[in-house]
């Protein structure tokens, strides 16, 4: 009796398969695959840190809409100065942007760290 599967439950079994044989203690995991994994990842949570900056900014301005909605006009420029004053203190905060600059600096190199070894 044959047994019809679709092509998602395919991939996944041979993800699975995959998977166990990547964790098996005798598996050897070349350092390219590891680069390209670890480029992957990285590129994957740039896309998530996006995603959540532009979920804040639609939140951001339903709590802008909902203000509005509700104070009074009258008060919106106490609101403002409010938010002035928390802008003003927070200054205290700022390292400046020359702590951060790297520009003096080597670019990285992932390979840098790498055995010359077979031990990969």
């Amino acid at each position: 009796m044959a047994t019809a599967i679709t092509p998602i439950a395919f991939f996944e079994t041979i993800m699975v398969k995959s998977y166990e044989n990547l964790v098996a203690s005798d598996t050897k995991v070349d350092v390219n695959t590891g680069i390209v994994a670890a480029g992957r990842l990285q590129s994957r949570s740039i896309r998530d840190y996006r995603r959540d900056l532009l979920m804040m900014k639609v939140q951001l301005a339903a709590i802008c809409d909902a203000v509005k909605s509700t104070v009074p006009q009258e008060m919106w420029g106490e609101i403002i100065e409010k938010l002035d004053e928390a802008e003003q203190h927070s200054e205290a905060l700022d390292i400046g942007e020359d702590a951060f600059d790297d520009s003096y600096d080597d670019p990285y190199d992932p390979t840098e760290f790498i055995d010359e070894d077979d031990e990969f």
